[in-house]
């Protein structure tokens, strides 16, 4: 699985937008190939700050989402609240830990 953990940097009312923004951008990019999940992050520190994880199974369909015509206008449509480029980490992740049958 690769997830996509972003930070977008937006005015106030841009900011008030985010929860429903984030909403669309899981209702388009649940149409595409491999999307697992998202989710909209907040620091319990700075809860202002506005954060989503973005879910595929794998870093080529994660690719297709980043590369999509879509994206670009989501990201487009919140431009005027945009205070600076967003930021984004990738990360790949294992398999989930289960506890061994010894411990039980």
């Amino acid at each position: 699985m690769l997830m996509l953990l972003v930070e977008h940097f937006f005015s106030e009312e841009g900011r008030a937008q985010f929860p429903t923004w984030v909403r669309e951008i899981g209702d388009v990019a649940s149409r595409f190939p491999g999307f697992v999940d998202i989710r909209q992050m907040t620091r319990v520190d700075a809860p202002e700050r506005c954060f989503f994880m973005l879910v595929f199974s794998s870093p080529e369909y994660a690719q297709g989402w980043v590369a999509s015509p879509q994206r670009l206008e989501l990201l487009e449509r919140m431009g005027p609240y945009r205070i600076k480029e967003q930021e984004g980490t990738r990360w790949i992740a294992g398999d989930a830990w289960a506890p061994s049958a010894s411990n039980t």
